[in-house]
């Protein structure tokens, strides 16, 4: 609610086709100093279809200012009253920040009903851009959260119907521009009326809104309505005709920029130059992509606009951030010429040395430094300094690694053409085995981001908020290229800042909290990533229990009690994380996808692969719709759901998508980022599952190099890059360099994680089954005596590994002649696999089938007859067209067995 009555000149319009309108202007208005309940009214802010609106004070429990719709008085229908209630119970179940909130509901003493809400002391949205001066980026940014705003009412089941300006309300805090929806009063009142009643404001109305037959408005409706509002926006004026729109080929819809053409010179100057902008630049920039935006939001025909709020936010983001528009048709010259924008500073890189290169980085540097001098003459220039700093933060938030790489590659085969043809196979040669991201990651934190900080310190001393805003680029830069310990020491800077000039509960202060602990757990600092999170969780009470950031923190706060190892709890924590965000999100909102892809690859590491796929198969198309094939997080849930094909028997297909994730992130982010590493390390297991272990070798060794040289030895990427080539030896018998391996994983899962933690446990039975399979079985046994029992516990039956430390017990108590410690271990695994898997999984037949032999070989042929009779035969006896292929795959080779045993003991006779 604004402060001011009157803000709206164009009023709601809500024109019954049947019975009595309703007086508009009489009734009582109340005095300031009237008492309702416990509020205190101080002033009349405006009067509207569906009441009076007053600014009051509420009194107890709390003191704070509120917004107090009270419906008037005087010759009121019944459905002014059901409209009421109902502006109530819709306000009262959203929670977004851009939707004012309902505090309280009561009725007066005379029966009148009227509720408490939250007090907007802002201004209609085109009369706070023209206030403010905002640029075209600010604008766009403030629309984006007011369409994210309208998609979470549309998810709630609630068209606005009449989105405006004067609804739009914005308010200043904190230094930053705050969009607020309001007055969702007539939202539900044409649909309760049948149809009779056609609501809103002529001039922002939809075609099928404005023509009166209510039940073709839907939430399309109000995504033209938002069209409208970016029109005014932009222009500073609205649509010259009411209904003006875009029919097939005829355009009627004169758009944004011939809008501003036809303006006066000095008035088109005046409304570009208050965006930031020459008359000529806002003429192109229109021109180009957002007449597009516009024309399709204010389609004549509901099924060509933007299909909701969502997707006008998404296409306004996808224009602030470089990348090709929807409403754009897709040609390749558009495509190119954004992706030119998006990596100007990589592709003109491309055309000098690597002395060029390091040149231009340090005149980066040599700008930011520029802040001092500017600020020595800005006393009177604050603003002039503002953005200079937001121009330093764009530049360091905008590096591209991938680009600085391909252009650094560029400018020395460049050069190299103006050598002789030795000197340009030498070059050629160098770069074949070089990763030119990885020297510019290098060169970008040695050179630009350790000046930068110097710079912010020295040259902002006296602006605290701006270097604030700047060492958190510096983080999320680092954070980029993969130095998380620096990242997440500058996250810990920043929150700390915040925290103290804001308060720990801030939604600055959390949110870099959020950013501290995501890059402490990819550090691998679980504990204390734990601790900011629990601490951050105390403070976040005031978040809305659907806010993305709450549930961000919740999400890592999950992550890091599963990776200290209780996976159990973390588990718990996520089902019903996703449960309630699903349920307030919807299924293609990114922090939901955050939570299913953690999920996912969570239930694979506790043994229950088959449902983590199945998670990820419906998730994964889902990420790639709405985030891009080349997303970080898509790039992550594909790894994910790698992981899950491979563990769930899809070999070949893992390694397809395993070898373009390797290329995609080396491209990307060069050959030794850690998630490269990660990706590479996991090609070299896919092969060896792939029984290609000459392929995998040359891979894994050099993934344990640099993993140790980057991450350093104790880190647990190279613990796994170290397990992965352990098991590589033992599939080529090189038995001593696979201990010798295990050994030093062993020392230090144990040193670091304990001697119980889940992934401790899982190389010691990796390592019981090499002492095994090298001929050492007793040592195997001593070593399982303690392992098996702490794995069962655990890791629990169900977990793969428990199961392989049974299997391995079996074999090595079978190889020192204990038949009956062999027997045991068997029938145990075979009631486990029968209980998870069926009589007929190929994995229970299999055990069976061993068990068998052992029985008959320890006398007791009856047993084992039964045992092949239920398990064994009916496999064998099954069609081979209704065997899967794992049991295929078991049947030839059961069948290969038992014919060489038939030859041998035919021959002995």
């Amino acid at each position: 609610m604004t402060t001011r009555a009157g803000d709206d000149p164009d009023r709601t319009e809500l024109l019954a086709t049947r019975g009595p309108a309703p007086d508009s202007g009489g009734g009582d208005v109340l005095q300031p100093g009237a008492r309702l309940g416990r509020y205190r009214i101080e002033a009349l802010l405006g009067r509207g279809g569906m009441g009076d609106v007053y600014r009051a004070q509420q009194l107890e429990p709390v003191r704070r200012t509120v917004a107090l719709k009270l419906l008037r008085r005087q010759r009121l229908e019944a459905r002014h009253l059901a409209y009421f209630e109902v502006e109530r119970q819709l306000l009262a179940q959203m929670r977004h920040p851009a939707i004012a909130q309902v505090f309280d509901a009561d009725t007066t003493a005379d029966g009148h009903p009227f509720f408490a809400m939250e007090f907007i002391a802002g201004s209609p949205l085109t009369r706070f851009c023209e206030e403010h001066g905002l640029s075209l980026r600010q604008r766009i940014e403030l629309m984006i959260r007011i369409c994210e705003g309208v998609q979470h009412a549309h998810q709630k089941g609630v068209v606005h119907r009449d989105l405006k300006p004067g609804n739009l309300l914005v308010d200043e805090v904190d230094g930053r521009a705050l969009p607020k929806i309001i007055d969702f009063g007539i939202a539900t009142a044409s649909s309760m009326a049948g149809g009779r009643e056609v609501a809103g404001t002529p001039d922002y109305m939809s075609p099928e809104q404005a023509g009166g037959d209510q039940s073709l408005v839907d939430t399309r409706s109000d995504v033209y309505s938002l069209g409208v509002v970016l029109y005014e926006v932009l222009t500073g004026q609205r649509p010259e005709l009411a209904g003006e729109t875009q029919v097939a080929s005829t355009r009627t819809l004169r758009l944004p920029s011939e809008q501003l053409a036809t303006l006066p010179p000095g008035d088109a100057e005046r409304v570009a130059r208050g965006q930031g902008l020459r008359a000529v630049q806002m003429r192109r920039v229109l021109r180009h992509e957002l007449d597009w935006v516009v024309a399709r939001a204010m389609r004549h025909d509901r099924g060509d606009r933007y299909p909701s709020a969502g997707a006008l936010a998404d296409d306004l983001q996808r224009f602030l951030d470089g990348r090709p528009l929807a409403a754009v048709p897709a040609t390749r010259r558009y495509a190119w010429g954004k992706f030119v924008r998006r990596h100007r500073v990589g592709l003109a890189a491309a055309s000098v040395a690597l002395v060029a290169l390091l040149g231009g980085l340090a005149m980066s540097l040599y700008g930011l430094q520029q802040a001092r001098a500017q600020r020595a003459i800005a006393e009177q220039r604050s603003a002039e300094l503002e953005k200079v700093a937001a121009f330093q933060q764009s530049m360091l938030e905008g590096i591209d690694i991938e680009a600085m790489g391909i252009g650094m590659a560029e400018g020395l085969r460049a050069q190299a053409t103006k050598a002789t043809p030795e000197a340009r196979a030498a070059v050629e040669a160098t770069l074949a085995h070089a990763s030119t991201a990885d020297i510019a990651r290098s060169l970008i934190d040695h050179n630009l981001l350790a000046g930068a900080e110097q710079a912010i310190a020295s040259d902002f001393g006296n602006e605290p908020l701006l270097a604030n805003d700047l060492r958190e680029s510096v983080a999320r830069v680092r954070d980029a290229l993969g130095l998380p310990d620096a990242a997440a020491d500058g996250y810990r800077q920043v929150a700390d800042d915040r925290e103290a000039a804001l308060g720990a509960g801030a939604t600055p202060t959390l949110r870099a909290r959020s950013e501290q602990a995501s890059a402490l757990l990819a550090a691998a600092q679980p504990a204390q990533a734990k601790q900011v999170l629990e601490q951050a969780l105390a403070h976040a009470g005031a978040l809305p229990p659907d806010e993305p950031l709450r549930i961000r923190l919740q999400l890592d706060h999950a992550l890091a009690v599963a990776a200290l190892g209780d996976r159990k709890a973390a588990r718990q924590a996520l089902e019903s994380l996703l449960e309630r965000s699903l349920a307030a999100r919807g299924e293609r909102d990114p922090a939901v996808m955050d939570i299913e892809n953690n999920l996912a690859i969570l239930l694979g590491r506790m043994g229950e692969p088959e449902l983590g796929r199945d998670y990820l198969e419906r998730m994964v198309p889902i990420r790639r719709e709405v985030l891009g094939d080349d997303d970080p997080k898509t790039l992550d849930s594909l790894h994910n759901l790698a992981v899950m094909r491979v563990m769930t028997g899809d070999r070949e297909g893992a390694l397809a998508m395993q070898r373009q994730l390797v290329q995609t992130q080396t491209r990307r982010l060069g050959a030794e980022h850690p998630q490269t590493l990660s990706e590479r390390g996991n090609l070299a297991s896919f092969l060896i599952d792939n029984r290609q272990p000459e392929q995998a070798l040359p891979i894994s060794r050099s993934v344990v190099e640099a993993s140790t040289r980057v991450l350093g030895a104790d880190d647990p990427r190279t613990l796994r890059a170290k397990l992965n080539l352990s098991t590589l030896y033992a599939r080529l018998e090189q038995f001593d360099k696979t201990l010798e391996m295990q050994d030093e994983v062993i020392e230090a899962r144990t040193r670091v994680l304990g001697p119980r933690h889940p992934d401790t446990l899982y190389i010691l039975v990796n390592h019981a089954g090499t002492l095994m399979q090298a001929g050492r079985s007793r040592e195997s046994l001593a070593l399982l005596e303690t392992v098996l029992p702490e794995a069962r516990e655990v890791l629990g039956d169900r977990h793969p590994q428990a199961q392989a430390a049974l299997d391995i017990r079996a074999q090595a108590a079978d190889d020192v002649g204990d038949t009956a410690l062999a027997i045991a271990s068997h029938r145990a695994l075979l009631g486990i696999r029968e209980s998870l898997l069926g009589a007929r999984d190929a994995k229970t037949v299999e055990i069976a089938w061993q068990l068998e032999a052992e029985l008959a070989a320890a006398g007791h042929g009856k047993e084992a007859a039964r045992l092949r009779a239920r398990y064994v035969t009916p496999l064998l006896e099954t069609p081979e067209a209704e065997l899967d292929e794992r049991q295929k795959e078991f049947v030839a080779n059961l069948r290969n067995v038992e014919a060489e045993e038939s030859g041998k003991a035919t021959a002995q006779r």
